[in-house]
């Protein structure tokens, strides 16, 4: 695997970017029958008969009701729309929330740079974070120059937007009163100027570093390391009040918009310094915990030092005292396969490049200026009960990071299963072992591949599956029945997929329905108040919160979407499994260490099946 290859257009390359953009297919509508009927089926594994016969007649009455006229006005709005979905996804899904962005609506990484040879020792807290700062930098001069090689699939030629790369650098979610708002000051060369600042906030101090000399070169890490040094030294030093500012950020969003509102109209000078730190490349958070292991590391990213978080910026480095490091990444400017891509380049740049000379010295000296605001008493005693609010959010998602070694995607591969559909039915039996209930379950499909495309849901949980997990609890059944049930079931995971991936999914449309009756001051339909509606997962409700992060060693996660819910998260190597799994510490009814205990046996067992089908047959 080689970065420039990978990464790099070529010169002399007629494609750019962002090239493809603009010529992608507009987003499919799916037909009402289709979606109802897909929605049906959705609901048997969670559902009694005569609660299902309830379900059919409501769908029935929504189909040839309220839901027909909904859906005329939906495909008025797609003949006008290339992604009708859109805007409404961004405002309802995410906007307009109103709880704390951490650790509730941001995805978090542990990066794990000692597999390229950074070793996370105190000596390198700030030589990981000067070197990755470069990095940083090299990839936002990428997407200036729209060099970053635009992702096409090679089998079939299928184009995929580079639309939210955007949204990755010189990018804000500022709060409102009801509705947040993204704001973007990224601009490519062509479009103009563009902030080449990057933050450092530390111990609730904040600091401006222009990340470029003014001949346009990026500072190398030597300069960075120069930088943070100073701003180390600085702060370890010296005793100073009115700090705290970016604690207000990690409050509810209503609450967060008021007290900015406030600061803005204190003084000018804090219009300034909201400017540069809303406008900035990127933040890099100095966190003063000490994680001991990658676990520990995925905690304290998604909720530790929160003095040292700006919770609304799109993107974030958290470089821990011991040397350990993670990122933050704000789910509404973005999703997770653009975290994945950044982390992969910054991660294949140490492996080819190799650790700096630290001993070659900074080409110039660059002064990091420190932002201050002004305060008034009523800010202070907001910094103030934020501290206690800090204090009991600090931690409060447990997260394992786990590498199963019994087999990986070479061994499913051999089975003629897709490594994905495998893990998945993998978890649904884990789950119901433990709580002895099928589980509604979230995959993420990546829809990219139409114009300003993001995400739709897979719902995993399926008859097959639950006739699979039926006959794996049932110690009479016969190893063959069992193996072909899990077959069925994976089969028809896939099958879900790739229907999703296709635009041929249900949730977005059923969502899209809502929002035009939500947009039309109509009531909500009978739909969306039907119990099963809810205990299949609609509404945000689904237990098992799921995505697969591709083939490499990254592993990203959120936190659960329920309280009482997972969130599991996998990465599928030749001859193991990463996974990160997430759970409420207040949830009295999960365990995301037993989870993972039983997922281990859960691959075991599934193994012993299938290799015991294969010795019958022979």
């Amino acid at each position: 695997m080689n970065r420039d290859s990978i990464y790099h257009l070529p010169e002399g390359c007629q494609e750019s970017t962002f090239c493809y953009d603009d010529s992608l297919p507009a987003l499919p509508l799916p037909k009402l029958e289709d979606t109802l009927q897909r929605y049906y089926e959705s609901l048997k594994p969670f559902g009694t008969e005569e609660e299902l016969k309830n379900s059919l007649d409501v769908i029935k009455k929504f189909k040839n009701g309220i839901g027909a006229k909904l859906h005329r006005n939906l495909e008025e709005k797609a003949k006008h729309e290339r992604n009708w979905v859109d805007k409404w996804w961004e405002d309802y899904a995410y906007l307009t929330l109103r709880m704390p962005l951490m650790p509730y609506c941001v995805m978090a990484q542990p990066l794990m740079f000692e597999a390229v040879g950074l070793d996370p020792i105190p000596e390198n807290f700030l030589k990981s974070a000067a070197l990755c700062s470069t990095i940083n930098m090299q990839f936002w001069k990428l997407l200036r120059a729209e060099k970053l090689r635009p992702i096409v699939s090679a089998e079939k030629n299928i184009k995929f937007s580079s639309d939210l790369y955007r949204r990755l650098f010189n990018t804000v979610r500022t709060p409102g009163l009801e509705m947040d708002k993204i704001e973007s000051y990224f601009k490519t060369e062509k479009e103009g100027h563009c902030p080449s600042h990057i933050l450092v906030i530390y111990k609730g101090r904040i600091f401006k570093i222009d990340g470029l000399f003014e001949d346009g070169e990026i500072l190398a890490p030597q300069d960075f390391l120069l930088c943070f040094q100073q701003i180390q030294q600085r702060v370890d030093s010296e005793e100073t009040s009115d700090t705290g500012v970016a604690l207000l950020t990690n409050d509810d969003r209503t609450t967060w918009a008021r007290n900015r509102s406030h600061l803005l109209e204190l003084s000018k000078n804090n219009k300034n310094v909201m400017k540069d730190i809303e406008s900035a490349i990127s933040l890099f958070s100095f966190d003063t915990h000490c994680p001991n292991d990658h676990s520990e590391v995925a905690a304290i990213t998604l909720a530790g030092d929160l003095q040292s978080r700006w919770a609304d910026k799109s993107c974030a480095t958290v470089c821990f005292k011991n040397g350990k490091m993670g990122c933050i990444g704000e789910h509404s400017c973005y999703d997770g396969t653009i975290s994945m891509s950044m982390s992969l380049y910054a991660m294949l740049s140490i492996f080819e490049d190799g650790i700096p000379d630290w001993t070659i010295p900074p080409r110039k000296l660059v002064q990091p200026v420190e932002l201050v605001f002004d305060l008034d008493e009523e800010i202070r005693q907001e910094i103030d009960r934020m501290w206690e609010v800090s204090n009991k959010v600090q931690n409060c998602v447990s997260v394992t990071v786990d590498q199963f070694t019994g087999y990986g995607k070479e061994y499913m591969k051999s089975k003629k299963l897709h490594p994905d559909s495998w893990i998945q039915t993998a978890l649904l039996l884990a789950y119901y072992r433990l709580h002895r209930s099928f589980a509604p379950t979230y995959e993420t499909a990546m829809m990219r591949q139409y114009y300003k495309g993001r995400t739709e849901t897979c719902r995993s949980c399926s008859i097959d599956s639950v006739n699979f997990i039926n006959a794996m609890e049932n110690p009479q059944e016969a190893i063959s029945v069992k193996a072909k049930l899990f077959r069925a079931a994976a089969n028809r995971q896939m099958d879900l997929m790739n229907e999703a991936r296709k635009g041929n999914g249900f949730d977005r449309h059923l969502f899209g329905l809502w929002c035009v009756a939500y947009d039309q001051g109509l009531p909500i339909p009978e739909l969306y108040d039907d119990p099963l509606y809810s205990k299949s997962g609609g509404g945000g409700n689904f237990i098992l919160s799921t995505s697969t992060l591709g083939f490499t060693i990254n592993c990203g996660f959120v936190a659960p979407m329920c309280m009482d819910g997972y969130g599991c998260f996998y990465s599928m190597l030749s001859d193991n499994v990463w996974s990160i799994m997430t759970a409420y510490k207040d949830s009295e009814v999960t365990s995301c260490h037993k989870l993972r205990a039983a997922f281990h046996q859960v691959m075991e067992d599934i193994r012993s099946v299938l290799d015991a089908e294969q010795h019958a047959n022979l």
